[in-house]
């Protein structure tokens, strides 16, 4: 490690560790550049794929894919981009049109496609099929468990799978009926709504079962106005996501913590929806944390989905928590988020002094923010210099108010703290944080020197901003 570049070396730490904690499922190695594409570079990639494979530690099953990226791939990907439809080809579909809408520039048809045509162009024309989906179209995005999921029922529940499915929607330029009624003749096919479907069922093995009563429902769209299909891809492409926090999102618990947000004055989001990203606030963006907070910060440095897949996890988080202390939690997440930004604009026009250029070190290890967060909360108490509930600390109702303070004046209220904690923990952290973060009493030990520090200078030259914070905060609740 020593002959890698010092900004490489977190990242390879981080990389190893999430490894290590089974969080990677499938690794791609892409080759880009602007020559033409050839075999030996092909047989390269696949060697170094291999290679890659077994130096991967036993009994993960990480998939690793190779990938060439010449100028004819990069080509054909901005053609995609253009047209949004990669496969030209006329298709013929065998099954008759259920039902028929059109609009000024569009028009459109249902249809109860068999789960064997699906399957045969996915495996004629490949990623080619997503070409609307960009990140599909790479093979990037690939979700393990939900293509587990399609595929067991379209293998053990046949009969039941247009039901169990949400179905799939396809772009093409022109499509008519065949004489009979009974087949659909497409002038070109992107499928922009269904790729986890298509592709689960392509990877059915057909020598051990059957997919001949496998039906998918299936809407096809027939526009040529640019502006318009750019729209159709678009929403296509970005409706609301089920995701593992969904199941969460109707429970007593959460329509509580909601309420009490709206008797504050803040919007509590318990879905990931299409306008997620205006929402400051919600269910998936505060686990991790409160997690944190609550002195796991291992765990809150999983994903999302793996903490909401695990109940104890949930109960951690949530369990009992008042809207005030999630509020408190969750501004001083967005302290540290401004305090990092803080340095990287010092980093571009060269301000930084040395302990700077070592907390920006710091962050580049994902891990640290959630470690930060829990040497915080253990910090509280010779912050605000009393005794302090962790698990209900809380802003005061008053400056709780959305009418008193907003999201963003409270994580102001944090940046004095972050600040000071940041400096001292700085110090504090004398060897790779990797190492640090391994031991088993990490936190303790941190958090202890830190606790001391602020608790001395604030005994000999009190920080006003740490003592101006103390009276917007209820140790208690």
């Amino acid at each position: 490690m020593n002959a890698v570049s010092d900004k490489l070396q977190p990242i390879i730490n981080e990389c190893r560790q999430v490894l290590q904690d089974g969080e990677i499922e499938q690794i791609d190695l892409l080759y880009v550049h602007n020559l033409p594409e050839s075999i030996n570079v092909s047989k390269e990639l696949s060697t170094a794929a291999t290679h890659l494979e077994k130096c991967l530690p036993s009994g993960l099953n990480i998939k690793v894919f190779a990938r060439e990226l010449g100028i004819e791939a990069l080509e054909r990907l901005y053609s995609a981009q253009e047209s949004a439809i990669a496969v030209r080809e006329t298709v013929n579909c065998p099954a008759k049109i259920q039902f028929s809408e059109e609009g000024p520039s569009w028009k459109s048809a249902i249809l109860s496609v068999p789960g064997t045509w699906l399957r045969d162009i996915f495996n004629k024309y490949g990623d080619d099929l997503f070409s609307a989906n960009y990140r599909g179209f790479l093979g990037i995005t690939k979700r393990r468990k939900i293509n587990t999921g399609i595929r067991q029922s379209a293998e053990n529940d046949p009969n039941n799978f247009w039901v169990y499915n949400n179905g799939i929607t396809v772009l093409t330029l022109g499509f008519t009926e065949g004489k009979h009624l009974n087949t659909v003749t497409l002038d070109g096919i992107s499928i922009i709504n269904g790729a986890q479907t298509t592709g689960s069922i392509g990877k059915v093995d057909i020598t051990r079962h059957d997919l001949k009563n496998v039906k998918v429902l299936c809407r096809v769209i027939q526009c040529s106005d640019p502006d318009t299909v750019g729209q159709i891809v678009k929403y296509n492409n970005t409706q609301n996501e089920i995701t593992t926090w969904d199941q969460y999102s109707n429970s007593p618990e959460q329509k509580r913590i909601a309420g009490e947000f709206e008797n504050f004055g803040h919007a509590y989001s318990l879905k990931r929806g299409f306008s997620s990203s205006s929402i400051q606030l919600g269910i998936e963006q505060v686990i991790q944390p409160l997690l944190a907070f609550n002195g796991d910060y291992q765990s809150a440095s999983r994903g999302k989905n793996s903490l909401f897949e695990r109940r104890s996890s949930y109960d951690q988080a949530f369990k009992d928590k008042k809207a005030r202390h999630i509020l408190f939690v969750h501004t001083l997440s967005k302290a540290i988020d401004a305090r990092k930004l803080e340095l990287k604009e010092k980093q571009s026009t060269n301000q930084l002094v040395s302990i700077e250029e070592k907390q920006l070190y710091l962050f580049r290890n994902l891990r640290f923010k959630t470690f930060l967060i829990a040497v915080t909360a253990k910090c509280l108490e010779s912050v605000i210099g009393e005794k302090v509930d962790l698990l209900q600390v809380a802003f005061t109702p008053e400056a709780s108010k959305n009418s008193n303070k907003s999201i963003n004046d409270l994580a102001a209220l944090w940046l004095p703290v972050v600040t000071a904690v940041l400096a001292y923990a700085t110090g504090a952290i004398d060897k790779d944080l990797s190492e640090i973060l391994s031991e088993e009493n990490a936190l303790e030990n941190i958090a202890g020197k830190v606790s001391t520090a602020i608790y001395t200078n604030q005994a000999i030259t009190p920080n006003p901003a740490l003592s101006s914070f103390k009276n917007f905060v209820s140790a208690k609740g």
